[in-house]
């Protein structure tokens, strides 16, 4: 029975020493630097010795490395990675959350995932209201960091040589409002960390206005965001809809608990 834990699905019981083993990789990936034994056992409330032993079969299978004392994510478990597309079985997870966000703020609501340290998948779509954009015309679209509500909030994440490395160091302008002065955009992503999610107004597109906030790993780690796009003149850019940026706060709660659900955090 030592093997088994008290989690289940769909009746059977859990391995405990695989759910072990998976909040070792968890914690090393929340942390995203090297960290001893001791460190790990930690961040996961278990004992040192079980930590070793976890760690020892998963260096052998290539999903840990060493070096000294310190582990690091590992090269097989990277490989295996960049063969996965996560979005399926998120989106089966999320994608009712989204659509009950869009038609409780009545405006389009998008969820993007963050992919890798200076990207933004935009996964999902939900407008209960048109304002000239379509599904299709949304998803796969860059937009400039500097000038969007999600790009703004992704970095607000990084230091300022990680943001000038995101933005190719060059902050075009789009339109009369858009933020083209590096002195102007750290100010921006410093009330951004200070207020927890971020908006635009003009910046991107002269008529619409966007607010994107984060949700967040076990770790704290910014892995996806949720966003609504309005036309301006429905807003009330004074007090920028506090409810509708309360709403979308707690949407993004609820999408997290839904991954929480998914991967066990």
């Amino acid at each position: 029975m030592g093997e088994t834990s008290g989690k289940s699905s769909g009746g059977m019981a859990a391995n405990r020493s695989v759910s072990r083993a998976i909040a070792v990789l968890r914690a090393l990936a929340a942390r995203g630097e090297p960290l001893t034994v001791t460190e790990i056992a930690k961040q996961i409330g278990l004992a040192r010795a079980t930590v070793f032993r976890l760690l020892l079969t998963l260096e052998e299978e290539g999903f840990v490395d060493r070096q000294d004392t310190h582990y690091t994510l590992g090269w097989d478990l990277a490989r295996i990675a960049q063969d996965v597309d996560p979005t399926p079985g998120l989106l089966s997870r999320v994608s009712d959350v989204v659509v009950e966000i869009a038609e409780m703020l009545n405006e389009t609501v998008t969820l993007s995932v963050r992919h890798g340290k200076y990207d933004l998948d935009l996964v999902q779509q939900a407008s209960p209201r048109a304002i000239g954009m379509s599904m299709t015309e949304l998803q796969g679209q860059r937009w400039p960091l500097h000038a969007s509500a999600t790009g703004k909030l992704l970095l607000s994440e990084l230091d300022k040589e990680s943001i000038r490395i995101a933005t190719g160091s060059k902050l075009e302008k789009l339109t009369s409002q858009t933020i083209t002065t590096w002195k102007a955009l750290d100010a921006e992503l410093d009330q951004i960390r200070e207020r927890g999610w971020a908006s635009t107004i003009d910046e991107l597109e002269v008529g619409i206005i966007s607010v994107a906030v984060p949700i967040r790993g076990a770790g704290n780690d910014l892995i996806g965001m949720l966003a609504y796009m309005a036309p301006r003149h429905r807003v009330d850019t004074e007090k920028l809809e506090v409810q509708k940026i309360e709403g979308l706060l707690e949407g993004a709660k609820m999408v997290r608990r839904r991954i929480v659900s998914m991967t066990g955090e």
